[in-house]
């Protein structure tokens, strides 16, 4: 709470620029949601919920009448959702050094996790040491579930490369190591080669398209400039290579045995029961009671089923209709965002873009797994979508190349003359 009035006060103090506010926006829609779940309404407006009605009435039960089925884990849902929101704040109102400060420590603490799981992994089964003792953590660190180390070392991966794009463009100018970038490289290189190790099938067919385009839009890689750059060309290729070995080893991993059977039929069986809780959801927190009363005979397991392993299959059972609005809203600003950055360049453009990567490699993920359900991975995401729309709103727009060429040739002439 400190953190985000703290944020509030500085936005308000120094004005919201246009990407910011935008944000803002989508952000208090989202806050908005579990809010009006909390809304008494007519429990008969669904045929789910028509059905409910009736079987709590025969039972002598009056139906509760909130919008969620689950009010006190609605509730729960939106003091969950304020360290994102927080984070997210203060991210945009940071300045352009403050933010390259931010996604270092990022980078540097998803790097630490990495470090840690190999202490985790290294010692006895039997271990007082290990942080989690009831069940066998993985390669995960810090996080319980190896699927979201592997993205948050694609956040690191990518974060990397656009802290390369931007120390690259400060040693043009002299304000950083001429090398500086080739160490962020290699620290992309690292977390790269950390994604198998979490066994994660999705998070390997996710960390190469990620690097694609980290690489391509902080304008680390340039198609125009690969024949004519033997760095250029060299990076290429080595791409290329991890693109081949990559590809190959997430066709073995993605075959399909009976846990990936079940995690379709859970997200088959969450769309199914979220259009019989149309148009309002179930209500967010909701999932587990629901799905267990709406589950196919082969979902029917030993242990409760806590996820959706889909999160758009598991926000439309939550939210209905009006989640589905939010989250339309949301993509369009980052498809906004994705424009923007093809006609902006710079520094900021460079940062802006990395986030931009880390933030498309969490949603894509999120189509199998449930990242934005862990508050660690939720409030990184907040943040560096706070860093990317201030980023956005300081980057400068791309010329042309004849455009550059003018204003060279201007600038040279007004020199001469002032000499």
């Amino acid at each position: 709470m400190p953190v985000l009035l703290l944020a509030v006060v500085v936005l308000v103090e120094d004005g919201v620029s246009g990407p910011v506010g935008w944000g803002v926006a989508a952000a208090a829609l989202v806050l908005l949601l579990p809010i009006l779940q909390l809304l008494p309404v007519d429990v008969a407006i669904s045929p789910a919920r028509q059905s409910l009605r009736a079987d709590l009435a025969s039972a002598g039960v009056e139906a509760a009448p909130y919008w969620s089925l689950a009010p006190f884990a609605t509730e729960q849902g939106l003091w969950a959702l304020l360290p994102a929101v927080a984070v997210f704040l203060a991210a945009a109102g940071l300045g352009m050094p403050q933010r390259r400060h931010l996604l270092q420590a990022i980078v540097l603490l998803l790097a630490t996790n990495v470090l840690f799981a190999f202490f985790q992994a290294g010692l006895p089964r039997d271990s007082a040491l290990h942080l989690y003792q009831d069940f066998d953590a993985g390669f995960g660190g810090l996080l319980a579930n190896t699927n979201h180390q592997a993205t948050a070392c694609i956040i690191g991966m990518v974060l990397a490369v656009g802290l390369a794009a931007e120390a690259r463009l400060r040693a043009r100018r002299g304000q950083a190591h001429p090398h500086r970038h080739w160490w962020y490289l290699g620290l992309a290189g690292f977390f790269l080669l950390m994604v198998p190790l979490s066994t994660s099938r999705a998070g390997m067919a996710i960390a190469l398209p990620a690097l694609a385009l980290a690489l391509w839009s902080t304008g680390m890689l340039r198609l125009r400039e690969i024949g004519r750059s033997r760095r250029s060309a060299l990076l290429a290729a080595g791409v290329a290579v991890l693109a081949v070995v990559g590809v190959r080893a997430a066709m073995g991993w993605m075959a399909v045995d009976q846990a990936e059977e079940l995690r379709h039929l859970m997200a088959a069986a969450t769309l199914k029961a979220g259009q019989a809780q149309a148009p309002l959801g179930a209500g967010i927190g909701a999932f587990v009671p629901v799905f267990a009363q709406a589950a196919p005979p082969q979902l029917q397991l030993a242990s409760y089923v806590n996820h959706a392993h889909n999160e758009y299959a598991q926000w439309w059972l939550a939210t209905g209709w009006a989640g589905m609005a939010v989250l339309a809203l949301v993509l369009g600003l980052l498809a906004v965002c994705a424009w923007r950055l093809v006609r902006s360049e710079g520094r900021s453009a460079a940062l802006a873009a990395g986030c931009f990567a880390a933030i498309c490699a969490v949603l894509a993920h999120s189509w199998a797994d449930y990242p934005l359900r862990t508050l660690a991975l939720m409030a990184t995401s907040g943040a560096l979508a706070g860093l990317m729309l201030a980023s956005l709103a300081d980057a400068r727009p791309r010329s042309s190349r004849r455009e550059g060429a003018a204003a060279m040739q201007g600038s040279d002439g007004t020199r001469e003359r002032a000499g």
